[in-house]
C-alpha cells in the first residue's frame, strides 16, 4: 500500500541532548513524559509546558507512523451515529459531557492552527442513510442533536454520489491536512524547548514510590509522572488491553476526472454512512478521499478484498480513473463505547493514558490532551471524569467474547510453536510475545497482525504497534 498523501511543510527533526532528534544514551529526568507524538501527545506535553512542567515526549516511529498523520483529517462534533449511540447507551447527560469535550477540543485546535498558519477548511458534515434500514438510525442522530441543541438539520436530497434516503447536516464543521497539522504542533514543542524523540520505543512502564521508570530502547527515564498516548497502553498496564478492540481502517484517494460530474455542493461537505458498509467521503487537496471497510485486526483473512470493494465503490459512483494513494489507520474502540482517558490504576495519577477514540481521534485527541493536562497542572476540566478509565464499571460486549475466543485458540496453537516466514525475511515465532496470541499474515499491509490485541509487526518480527512492547522472536 502507498503513502499517505498528505505533504508535511515543517521539519520533523527535533533537537534534544545529544544529536538532534536523539535522545541520548543512559538515565534522563524530567517532571512528565508523554509517550507518543501523536495529536494526544503534543497537545498534551504543549499544555505541561506552558503551565510550567519539565516535559519530554518519546515516540516509537515518527510523525508519519501516527494514527493521527493517517487519518481522514475531519474535525467535527457529529461523528456519524457516534452521538445517537452514546445517548442510547449512557444518556443525554454524558451525551452533553462528550460534547463538551470535542468543542473545546476543536476550539483549542482551531485557535492553534490559526496561530501557527496551518489552513482549516470550513465543511458541513453529513451523516448519511444509504440504505432505508440506517433512516432510524439518522433519526435518532437528528434527534440526539435537537436534545443538545446543535443547530443539525434534516437533508431529504443531500449531495451525496450514490443512491441514499436522506442524512442529517451539521454546518460549522472543519478539515485538515493532519500531517502538516501534526508537523506545525511538533516543530512548536521544539521551538518551546520541548524535546520529542522519534524511534525511542517503550519496553516497560514500573511505577514506584516517587513516580514512574520508563525501560526504553535509549535507556531509563525517571519522571514522576508519564502520559501514554500510544493508541494502547504498552504492555499489560491496568488490563485495559482487555477493554480495547483494534480496528484498521482502509483509505484511499483520487484524482476528479470531472468536477461538473460530482453532486452539486458535494465540495462543501464531507460525510460518512451511518451503517455499513462505511463509506467516508472528503475532498483533499484537490484530491478525493473516500475511506471505509474497517475490520478487526488480525481476523480479516483477505484485507485485499475489502480494499478492492472500496475502490470498486468509488469508480461506480465518483469520476474518477485509478487510486493515486492507499492505506490503513489503526485505532481503539473501548468496551464503554467512550474515550478512556485518565489513570490506568483507579486513584493513581503516575500513569495515566488516552486511547478509545473509535476512529474519531483529532477533536477527542485534542479533548483528551486538555484533560490530561489540566488533571496533571491542578486545574481538571469539567467534562474530564466522565471519560475516566474506571468511572463506570466494564461491559462485556461479544467483542470482547471473540477476543477471548481467539486469544484460546491461539494459546492451543502456540504449544506447537507455530513460525513462519517471508521472502527476504527470517524464520520468526508467530506466538505474540504481548499475550501468546498467533499472529496471522497480512499480505496486503505487509505484516504479522495479532487477532487478540491489534499488535503488528514486520515481516522480519519488528514491532510496528499495538500493546506488545517486544518484536517477534526469530527462529
Amino acid at each position: 500500500m502507498s503513502e499517505t498523501p498528505y505533504d508535511a511543510t515543517t521539519d520533523l527533526e527535533d533537537t534534544g541532548s545529544g544529536a538532534p532528534g536523539v535522545m541520548a544514551p543512559g538515565p534522563l529526568r524530567t517532571d512528565v513524559v508523554v509517550v507518543g507524538a501523536g495529536l494526544t501527545g503534543v497537545v498534551t506535553a504543549q499544555l505541561l509546558a506552558d503551565g510550567g512542567a519539565d516535559v519530554v515526549v518519546l515516540d516509537a516511529c515518527g510523525a508519519r507512523a501516527t494514527t493521527t498523520a493517517r487519518s481522514t483529517g475531519k474535525l467535527s462534533v457529529l461523528q456519524g451515529t457516534r452521538l445517537a449511540r452514546i445517548a442510547a447507551r449512557h444518556g443525554d447527560e454524558v451525551v452533553r459531557h462528550y460534547l463538551a469535550a470535542n468543542f473545546a477540543g476543536l476550539g483549542w485546535l482551531r485557535r492553534t492552527l490559526e496561530d501557527l498558519n496551518v489552513p482549516v477548511e470550513n465543511r458541513d458534515d453529513l451523516t448519511v442513510a444509504a440504505t432505508p434500514e440506517q433512516v432510524a438510525d439518522v433519526d435518532a442522530v437528528l434527534a440526539t442533536c435537537a436534545r443538545q441543541g446543535l443547530t443539525a438539520q434534516w437533508e431529504e436530497d443531500p449531495p451525496y454520489p450514490a443512491r441514499s434516503y436522506g442524512a442529517v447536516r451539521l454546518p460549522g464543521q472543519a478539515q485538515v491536512d493532519p500531517l502538516r497539522m501534526l508537523s506545525a504542533l511538533r516543530a512548536r514543542l521544539r521551538a518551546r524547548g520541548v524535546p520529542v524523540y522519534d524511534g525511542v520505543r517503550v519496553h516497560q512502564v514500573r511505577r514506584r514510590r516517587s513516580g514512574v521508570v520508563l525501560r526504553t530502547s535509549r535507556g531509563a527515564v525517571l519522571a514522576d509522572r508519564v502520559v501514554l498516548a500510544t493508541g494502547t497502553p504498552p504492555g499489560r498496564l491496568g488490563g485495559l488491553f482487555l477493554r480495547l478492540e483494534a480496528g484498521r481502517s482502509l483509505l484511499t484517494t483520487w484524482e476528479i476526472t470531472d468536477q461538473a460530474a460530482l453532486p452539486p455542493g458535494f465540495d462543501e461537505t464531507m460525510s460518512i454512512t451511518a451503517g455499513s458498509p462505511t463509506r467516508s467521503l472528503r475532498t483533499a487537496g484537490g484530491l478525493l478521499m473516500v475511506g471505509g471497510e474497517g475490520y478487526p485486526v488480525g481476523r480479516e483473512r483477505d484485507p485485499a478484498r475489502r480494499l478492492a470493494a472500496l475502490e470498486e465503490w468509488t469508480r461506480v459512483h465518483l469520476p474518477v480513473d485509478q487510486p493515486r494513494h492507499t492505506w490503513a489507520a489503526q485505532d481503539y474502540t473501548s468496551d464503554t463505547g467512550l474515550p478512556l482517558v485518565g489513570p490506568v490504576v483507579p486513584g493513581d495519577d503516575r500513569v495515566l493514558v488516552a486511547t478509545g477514540y473509535a476512529k474519531w481521534g483529532l477533536a477527542n485527541g485534542a479533548a483528551a490532551g486538555l484533560a490530561l493536562a489540566g488533571r496533571i497542572l491542578g486545574d481538571p476540566v469539567e467534562w474530564g471524569r466522565t471519560f475516566e478509565p474506571w468511572s463506570r464499571r466494564p461491559t462485556p460486549r461479544a467483542s470482547t467474547a471473540a477476543t477471548f475466543a481467539v486469544q484460546t485458540k491461539g494459546w492451543a496453537q502456540a504449544a506447537t510453536r507455530p513460525t513462519g516466514q517471508r521472502p527476504g525475511a527470517p524464520c520468526v515465532s508467530r506466538i505474540c510475545p504481548h499475550m501468546g496470541a498467533v499472529v496471522r499474515w497480512n499480505e496486503q499491509e505487509q505484516s504479522w497482525d495479532c487477532p487478540a490485541h491489534g499488535s503488528r509487526f514486520e515481516p522480519d518480527g519488528t514491532l510496528i504497534e499495538g500493546p506488545a512492547t517486544e518484536d517477534l522472536s526469530r527462529r
